[in-house]
């Protein structure tokens, strides 16, 4: 059994746990061919029959961690961490993870040969996930195994990890890491628990002291959470309007437009503390809004009317050198622009045929190719798995739909229950984010990218214009 250190920074089996996602091979046209699996999902033990099987039709059961002395504050962060694991699991659908409540009656056992088989087994169960939590140093070890209930290996270790750097103070990023290595290891899976979220709300009620106008009206300030909701924590802190962050590929730093200048105008912030400057010199007359870091992190793409009276798309390096118009169309405007997974492309929408399509263009500006679909559209998200997520108006509304790079084809995932927009693909093209107002006010949502599993993400005052980051970041 091997040790993996969780703490953010350090190594983990050789690799760096806050490491970007591995590299995908992109072929012409930027459909984007299968990610590389990782080679110890390829060990020839039991756990890798689970690769092979039909996502979801393997039953898995995680009760309690068994807690070697500590106190009352580290039962209550094991028993966290294996309430968080089991949601992370049961997220990414490749196990049906049977409900902690139904199991709860079952004997926790320290040791595989001491489980219950005859229980697990009666609940339909084919493994068991075990943790044990003891404090070490200051810090926690947490000793995952995986074994199997089947009758011809019954108590069987079919998985075994070690982690060291976990801490009582934060069990959740144990979990979310502990997740993603199962997924990667069992499944050849990248998953998302340690990625975040960010998102504009007005719950703090704070009335707008720098718009030009009469009635300011309520600020927006920006926020972000874990992938799964908890967590949020306030960004910025201007009452002002702040909308349409965009992540950097490191998950630490983060660009979105106010208008604490009385104009829209790009910000960029590291999550350190460091203040935000404004590298894109937005004036009264040059607004900026919609920026989006590019994949490498070396460049922006963002909606300007320097030298137009419209909005046309630039790019810039991040420093705001360089900075070139790409669609240069003064009598259209473009807005919303969205790198592709390979940093090649760009895709936006322009009104330039009366109202808001979708195009894709070089990220040179070469190149330029109107999708197919015949409707008002916003907001693109473009996914790893080949597809480009958008809001799309329709007689009865708005919903969330999705265009098949491949073979142009789309098609709705939301169910028309009220407005849906603002869509934002998870970094493995599994699941998207989305602004409801199913709920009443308007909340962040999640549907999975085959249109099931709708879950609610916020739950407190307005929340839109959510943004998924691309790859685990710092704690």
């Amino acid at each position: 059994m091997r040790t993996r250190f969780l703490a953010a920074g350090l190594l983990v089996g050789g690799s760096l746990l806050a490491a970007p996602l591995p590299s995908l091979s992109v072929i012409p046209g930027d459909v984007v061919a299968s990610p590389l699996q990782d080679p110890q999902a390829q060990r020839p033990t039991e756990v890798s029959i689970l690769m092979n099987a039909a996502a979801g039709s393997q039953k898995v059961g995680l009760p309690d961690f068994t807690v070697v002395g500590g106190s009352a504050a580290l039962q209550d962060a094991a028993r966290q961490m294996a309430d968080v694991l089991w949601a992370d699991l049961e997220f990414e659908r490749e196990f049906y993870m049977i409900p902690r409540k139904v199991s709860a009656s079952i004997p926790v056992a320290a040791t595989p040969e001491s489980l219950d088989v005859a229980a697990w087994g009666q609940l339909g169960a084919d493994f068991v996930l075990m943790g044990t939590v003891r404090e070490s140093g200051g810090s926690l070890a947490v000793e995952i195994r995986l074994a199997t209930v089947k009758a011809e290996a019954a108590s069987r270790q079919t998985f075994g990890e070690s982690y060291a750097g976990c801490t009582v103070a934060n069990p959740r990023f144990c979990a979310h890491s502990i997740s993603d290595d199962i997924h990667k290891k069992v499944r050849a899976l990248d998953g998302v628990a340690r990625t975040r979220l960010a998102f504009t709300s007005d719950r703090d009620a704070d009335r707008m002291q720098n718009r030009l106008v009469a009635d300011s009206g309520q600020g927006k300030e920006i926020y972000i959470s874990d992938y799964d909701g908890a967590g949020q924590r306030r960004v910025t802190v201007n009452r002002s309007l702040n909308l349409g962050a965009s992540w950097g590929p490191d998950g630490r730093m983060l660009t979105y437009t106010s208008w604490a200048t009385n104009f829209p105008d790009i910000y960029l912030t590291y999550l350190d503390g460091r203040s935000a400057t404004r590298p894109f010199g937005g004036t009264a007359q040059v607004k900026n809004w919609f920026a989006v870091v590019s994949p490498d992190g070396s460049q922006v793409a963002y909606a300007s009317t320097r030298g137009s009276a419209e909005y046309d798309i630039w790019i810039a390096n991040r420093d705001g050198s360089n900075a070139r118009n790409l669609t240069n169309t003064p009598k259209a405007a473009e807005g919303t622009p969205v790198w592709s997974p390979s940093g090649r492309q760009i895709a936006f929408m322009s009104d330039r045929l009366g109202m808001n399509q979708l195009y894709v263009m070089n990220a040179d500006g070469t190149g330029l190719d109107r999708l197919p679909i015949d409707q008002r559209l916003d907001r693109p998200s473009w996914s790893r798995l080949n597809y480009i997520a958008f809001t799309i108006w329709h007689s009865a509304g708005q919903d969330v739909g999705v265009i098949d790079l491949a073979t142009r084809q789309t098609r709705i995932i939301t169910d028309g229950r009220g407005s849906n927009a603002s869509p934002t693909v998870a970094p493995n093209g599994r699941h998207i984010a989305f602004v409801t107002s199913r709920w009443g006010k308007q909340q962040i949502a999640m549907i999975d990218s085959d249109g099931k599993n709708i879950r609610q993400i916020t739950d407190t005052g307005n929340n839109s214009y959510p943004t998924w980051s691309p790859t685990p970041g710092g704690r």
